[in-house]
């Protein structure tokens, strides 16, 4: 049996793939018919250039779409899906306004009215001259803007004087005007207070240079009015990620021999950034030496301390545990000096009687072994 009261669903997305167009709703892609609105005594298109949005994807009262490049704001209740398709209102966004949080400005389509509707009369009332009704999208973000918050807009400052959440998905401001103040307000990139609050980001690390296949951190201050704060988003990147990549919490891995330049930016004001230049050096092969250091003689009776130094490629570096011996000029045995005592780094000898003998250091891993000859002599 045929219900003549049902909607074939094939029909109506035909009509949608022949008559719709591709908007962006919240900056997602939707298929969608657009229409005018009718001009009649009880429809608000007298007053404004709204338009009719069909859609077969749920939409709901506050939606921003993204229509012939301008932005339009759903102003009308959606009251579910009928016979098939979802219907609503729209009403272009003819203002961007610019709100600064502590020093973050973000900036929201809005539509801007100095009339409002009377419920009890049904009819437009104008504003005084210096009150604006504006209408935005209620998201996280809007939902920060308060009572008392200012801002530019039409060559005027604004401040706002209440805020009306009783419609679901809007946020409407009630403003008045308000006085500039020219010590802090960027009045030509409408920004209220834009000085208000200055941010400074600066990278600590005092390296210049990396080797090819390590890392480093970067350390990262940034301050608000001078004064440090911590729940600030970081972003980092890198001049040439062949010679080194950075990622999002600053680590720097040097990749390739070469210069780069880091930069440490606020994600949500970029302008407020720092650089590090690094030189990518190719790894230095190891090549340590262990040398004795101290006097080439010694006297009988006579107790002399005598040091071992330990480099890598000519720079001096930790010293590694090691061990002291003596020995006779041919390796044998020998009690012409005793080992008082020793440690890593030195030994102490008493000389018993003259002659010659080998002082001997020996790391005690067995890489590396060298020695002195000494000589002892007599009291005169």
């Amino acid at each position: 049996m045929i219900n003549l009261f049902q909607t074939n669903p094939d029909d109506i997305q035909y009509i949608f793939d022949i008559l719709g167009q591709d908007v962006l709703v919240n900056n997602h892609s939707v298929r969608a018919v657009i229409t005018n609105t009718p001009i009649n005594q009880t429809s608000t298109a007298i007053d404004y250039d709204d338009k009719k949005i069909s859609t077969l994807q749920p939409i709901k009262c506050g939606d921003l779409v993204h229509y012939c490049d301008e932005d339009w704001l759903i102003i009308s209740e959606i009251n579910g899906q009928r016979y098939g398709k979802y219907k609503g209102i729209m009403r272009v966004c003819d203002y961007p306004i610019k709100f600064n949080f502590e020093g973050i400005v973000k900036e929201f389509p809005a539509i801007v009215d100095g009339r409002v509707f009377d419920v009890e009369i049904g009819q437009f009332m104008t504003l005084p001259a210096s009150k604006i009704v504006v209408t935005m999208q209620e998201n996280q973000e809007t939902l920060q803007i308060g009572v008392g918050q200012r801002f530019i807009k039409m060559g005027r400052a604004w401040a706002v004087e209440a805020i009306d959440r009783t419609e679901k998905g809007l946020l409407r401001l009630w403003c008045k005007e308000d006085q500039f103040n020219t010590a802090l307000d960027d009045i030509k990139n409408e920004i209220a207070d834009a000085k208000k609050w200055v941010y400074a980001l600066n990278i600590t690390n005092t390296e210049t240079s990396i080797q090819q296949g390590y890392t480093l951190q970067l350390n990262v201050s940034v301050t608000l009015n001078g004064n440090v704060v911590t729940d600030k988003t970081v972003i980092y990147s890198s001049s040439d990620p062949n010679i080194a990549t950075v990622d999002e919490k600053g680590l720097v891995m040097a990749v390739n021999t070469g210069f780069v330049t880091i930069t440490a930016a606020l994600a949500q004001k970029l302008d407020v950034q720092d650089t590090i230049t690094l030189t990518v050096e190719a790894v230095q092969q190891d090549n340590f030496a262990l040398t004795i250091v101290g006097d080439p003689n010694m006297r009988v009776t006579q107790t002399k301390t005598w040091n071992a130094v330990l480099t890598n490629s000519g720079r001096q570096v930790s010293m590694q545990p090691a061990t002291w011996s003596i020995a006779n000029p041919e390796g044998g045995t020998t009690d012409l000096v005793t080992i008082i005592s020793q440690t890593n780094e030195s030994c102490t000898l008493k000389a018993n009687r003259t002659g010659y003998f080998k002082l001997i250091c020996t790391l005690n891993d067995g890489s590396l072994t060298t020695e002195k000859q000494i000589v002892v002599k007599g009291l005169i």
